[in-house]
C-alpha cells in the first residue's frame, strides 16, 4: 500500500509537470522568437464533455500555407472559437506547427483543471504514504517494546 501510494504520487507529479513544462517552454519560444499572423480557424471540435476540442487553424507562415492545430496549455484549449472565424495567433518561424493564440503568448492561464488535479493529488498521495510508514513504524515499535523475548 505504500509504495502504492508513493508511485501514484510519481505518477501525479510526473503529469503535473507534463502539463505544465511543455506550455511554458513553448510560450517562451513563442515570446523569444515568434512571428504573429491573423489565422483563419478551419474546425473547432468540441470533446464529450462539451469542452473545447481540437482547433485546426490556417495562416501563412514562412513557406506558404499552414495548416494545423492549436497547441493546447497544460491541457487546456482556447475557447470561443469556430470555424471561420479569425484569430490572431502567434507560431515559432523554425517550426510553423507550434501555435498558439497571440492571447496566450502574452498572458496564458494560471492554471487549469487538470494543471489542479494533479497538484492536489500529488501531496495528499504522498502524506498518505508517509502516514502509513509513520504508523507502520510506531506499531512495530510498539510490538517490539510489548514482547519481551525480543
Amino acid at each position: 500500500m505504500i509504495a502504492a501510494l508513493f508511485g501514484l504520487a510519481l505518477v501525479t507529479l510526473t503529469a503535473f509537470l507534463m502539463f505544465l513544462l511543455p506550455g511554458r517552454s513553448l510560450v517562451n519560444d513563442l515570446r523569444s522568437r515568434g512571428i504573429s499572423v491573423v489565422a483563419e480557424v478551419t474546425a473547432a471540435s468540441k470533446n464529450k464533455y462539451g469542452d473545447a476540442g481540437n482547433v485546426k487553424v490556417r495562416f501563412d507562415g514562412p513557406d506558404g500555407t499552414v495548416e494545423t492545430e492549436l497547441h493546447d496549455w497544460g491541457g487546456k484549449r482556447p475557447e470561443d472559437l469556430r470555424a471561420g472565424a479569425a484569430v490572431p495567433v502567434t507560431y515559432d518561424p523554425r517550426e510553423p506547427t507550434r501555435v498558439l493564440t497571440t492571447r496566450w503568448v502574452e498572458d496564458p492561464p494560471t492554471a487549469t483543471l487538470p494543471m489542479l488535479v494533479t497538484a492536489v493529488l500529488t501531496p495528499l498521495l504522498l502524506s498518505g504514504a508517509v502516514f502509513l510508514v509513520v504508523r507502520r513504524r510506531r506499531l512495530l515499535k510498539a510490538g517490539e517494546q510489548a514482547d519481551p523475548t525480543a
